[in-house]
């Protein structure tokens, strides 16, 4: 079974997660309730180069986020995607609504 590393980042009008390894059914739980919590409060970054796993249960907790995120007034951004998580979010078709950066300079 994959792990889940994450990191924490505060910015100055964002909080950063730094996910590492597998976000899939075993460790969403991991991330989600303080995922959920930050997006009520901020605008968040995950940067998401390192993740090498992304299944339909971590694709389900981004989403949710985002539609929190956005009912709160606040934005998700995902930064430097590795290609597994690419590839998961391209198979949505939803690709284009989502905010998508290369460094926390864009966040705005």
């Amino acid at each position: 079974m994959e792990q889940l590393t994450i990191v924490e980042k505060a910015g100055a009008n964002y909080k950063e997660f730094i996910l590492e390894g597998a976000l899939n059914a075993y460790t969403v739980g991991e991330i989600q309730d303080n995922l959920y919590d930050s997006v009520q409060k901020n605008n968040v970054v995950l940067d998401m180069s390192k993740l090498i796993e992304l299944d339909a249960s971590g694709l389900g907790v981004l989403m949710a986020a985002f539609n929190d995120c956005e009912e709160a007034g606040h934005k998700l951004y995902f930064m430097a995607m590795s290609n597994e998580s690419e590839k998961m979010l391209a198979s949505t078709g939803f690709k284009h609504l989502f905010y998508q950066i290369t460094a926390v300079t864009e966040v705005k």
